[in-house]
């Protein structure tokens, strides 16, 4: 694997906290500043997905369950210690049915879950409008403009938006087909994330996360829309940073 300028690794550290990416990201946007910031002591995977990033030419996947499947061999080795789960919007959904599969097959549950942009994925009532991964190219264009999740200079690069209007695609179809089904909760803490002007995620969905756990659950809510964490991205790294300290610290008392 290449090794890029802001790679930091921390082989020793107590805890892995793996971050699971929104719709059309990629492993990249977490690298950039996450390990750095929880560095030395919280070892950080950016969880790729295939067909971005160092998986870039391997098919999209435009399922959740084989998607799945693939990040939980994947993710598996991992867990030989504590860890936790970050994931944003779409992450969110794969995070919590990763976890569910990685307890599944006789894995520790994670020791802190944080759940950003979006509240219980398949609670929402579906749209009557058409699916966005159907829409036209020009107006699935204009609809990623307006919704401000897509760096302004991909609008400036024909060629990174003709690489990049696939792949949000593949994702949207991915979560339009995905089906949420109601399992046993976790015991683990967890945090919902959002923006308090997400016109997606009404602040109070987040509080449905509270089902999926017994154990503590909490809300921290950032001015903003859809992608207010990473407008915060400090406070979120310094939130996310001391919960994951505190709870190891805890598993040695």
């Amino acid at each position: 694997m290449v090794r890029q300028p802001w790679d930091v690794e921390c082989p020793d550290a107590p805890v892995r906290l793996f971050c699971l990416p929104w719709a059309g990201g990629s492993a990249v946007v977490y690298q950039r500043s996450w390990p750095r910031a929880l560095a030395p002591d919280i070892d950080v995977h950016a969880v790729e997905l295939p067909g971005r990033g160092m998986e870039f030419g391997e098919p999209l996947v435009r399922r959740a369950e084989p998607l799945l499947d693939l990040l939980a061999a994947r993710v598996a080795p991992l867990v030989d210690r504590p860890y936790a789960i970050f994931g944003h919007s779409m992450g969110a959904m794969l995070g919590l049915e990763l976890t569910r599969r990685l307890v599944a097959a006789g894995h520790p549950e994670p020791i802190r879950m944080f759940l950003s942009g979006s509240g219980v994925p398949g609670r929402r009532p579906r749209s009557a409008e058409r699916p966005l991964h159907e829409l036209p190219e020009n107006e699935f264009r204009e609809w990623l403009r307006r919704t401000g999740g897509t760096p302004a200079e991909v609008f400036d690069n024909p060629e990174l938006l003709d690489m990049v209007s696939p792949l949000l695609r593949a994702d949207f179809e991915l979560c339009d087909a995905y089906r949420y089904t109601p399992a046993a909760p976790f015991g683990c803490p967890v945090t919902a994330i959002g923006g308090d002007n997400d016109p997606y995620v009404p602040v109070a969905s987040l509080a449905e996360w509270a089902e999926v756990t017994t154990g503590p659950f909490d809300r921290l809510v950032l001015t903003g829309g859809h992608f207010a964490f990473q407008e915060h991205l400090e406070r979120v790294h310094a939130f996310v940073g001391a919960a994951l300290r505190s709870a190891v610290r805890g598993l040695t008392h």
